[in-house]
């Protein structure tokens, strides 16, 4: 085992030299690997060319292939090229996840290497050399503008879970951003996508988080509520909910990850993934069972008063979660929309709109026509409904 280990970081961090040269870099990838380079920078009649030809004209190609990927970048990736360029091409230090790692790799940017025993980033002398010389990297206006259409897509994608590209730009794009700047959104996010991991854009231009199992399936829950707008948020808001290993910790959220630490031997950060995996299947529509089935791959309920205490945690958790299927509302919001609207327009609202929830005593989702659980006496949909 711990030889197929060292073999696959092998791998991942080969031996590398400094300075780092183009022939060197892209001597050690394959054939597969230089074809995405030429792909994704769309460098065009190398095909026909054995491995050794493909590393040669790449290594001349690559610079000037470059502006339309850097144009896409935003705060994060530009600041992190000018500060490798800036010690001349080398991090010492590289806190990137896999997947950003192997973006730069497929861009012909960045190469991953093990040097005097530290695991080591490079980037190739000649491209070091051109980006001093050129302006490519100094006059980059579109960084901010990036920054922000990524990191309010990846707000919307937290509270949504999905939307078609033409709802998600009509989030993002103001009414006077011409068709240019629309094509430009679109470019943006489909490279973001390969870097943060955090959405993917599926068939149709159908954009989603990725940790949302069945898009088309939320898709169609909320066609059953056309009547029902998307909960509003302010840009503030969407602008935090997308920096990166944001959670929203709700008060139903921390009872849950303190009772966990009361009861159990986990650490901190194992209570927090508990309730955050439970959190995300609440707001890909899980039942009660399957959330609570959830927390059985973190913790065992013993007894009757555990389950019930996790029960009683879990239904608090899934009321209040923002859930997709009810257009970022959680249930508990919902129904006291309804009951506010219900109040102004004297009239009994839609079916189409109604929420999911929870009482807390049965653990039971709520029909329309059953008994209130305020204790009313009336129907729910004539009262808390």
């Amino acid at each position: 085992m711990t030889m197929k280990l060292n073999k696959a970081m092998e791998r991942l961090w080969p031996q590398t030299t400094y300075p780092l040269s183009f022939a060197d870099a892209l001597g050690t990838l394959s054939k597969q690997q230089l074809t995405s380079i030429r792909t994704n920078l769309r460098i065009s009649n190398l095909s026909s060319l054995n491995k050794q030809g493909l590393v040669e004209k790449l290594s001349e190609k690559i610079p000037e292939h470059l502006s339309e990927v850097i144009n896409c970048f935003d705060n994060s990736r530009y600041k992190l090229l000018l500060k490798i360029v800036k010690n001349d091409g080398m991090w010492d230090k590289p806190l990137l996840e896999f997947q950003q790692y192997e973006y730069f790799l497929e861009r012909g940017i960045l190469f991953r290497g093990t040097l005097e025993g530290k695991h080591v980033v490079c980037m190739p002398a000649e491209l070091v050399a051109y980006f001093k010389e050129t302006a490519l990297l100094q006059e980059h206006s579109n960084v901010s503008r990036n920054t922000e259409w990524i990191r309010l897509t990846q707000g919307l994608m937290l509270y949504y879970g999905v939307l078609t590209m033409d709802e998600l730009q009509a989030f993002i794009i103001t009414e006077t951003d011409d068709e240019f700047v629309g094509r430009a959104f679109i470019d943006i996010l489909f490279d973001a996508q390969n870097y943060y991991d955090t959405f993917t854009i599926g068939e149709e231009q159908l954009v989603s988080s990725v940790i949302c199992e069945d898009p088309d399936g939320i898709m169609k829950e909320r066609s059953l509520r056309n009547d029902l707008d998307f909960c509003p948020f302010t840009k503030q808001q969407l602008l935090k909910a997308g920096e990166p290993e944001y959670v929203e910790r709700t008060t139903p959220y921390m009872n849950l990850v303190r009772f966990v630490l009361h009861r159990y031997e986990i650490d901190r950060e194992d209570a927090d993934l508990l309730a955050q995996s439970c959190v995300d299947a609440a707001k890909n529509g899980s039942s009660l069972a399957e959330v609570i089935g959830v927390a059985k791959d973190f913790i065992e309920i013993p007894n009757l008063e555990t389950a019930n205490a996790i029960t009683n945690l879990m239904v608090a958790l899934m009321n209040s979660t923002k859930q997709w299927a009810i257009k970022g509302y959680s249930p508990e919001e919902l129904s006291a929309k309804r009951t506010s609207a219900s109040l102004l327009l004297n009239q009994v609202p839609s079916q189409t709109a109604k929420a999911d929830v929870i009482d807390l005593q049965t653990r039971k989702k709520i029909g329309r026509n059953d008994p209130c659980s305020c204790g009313s006496g009336k129907k729910f949909k004539k009262c808390c409904g």
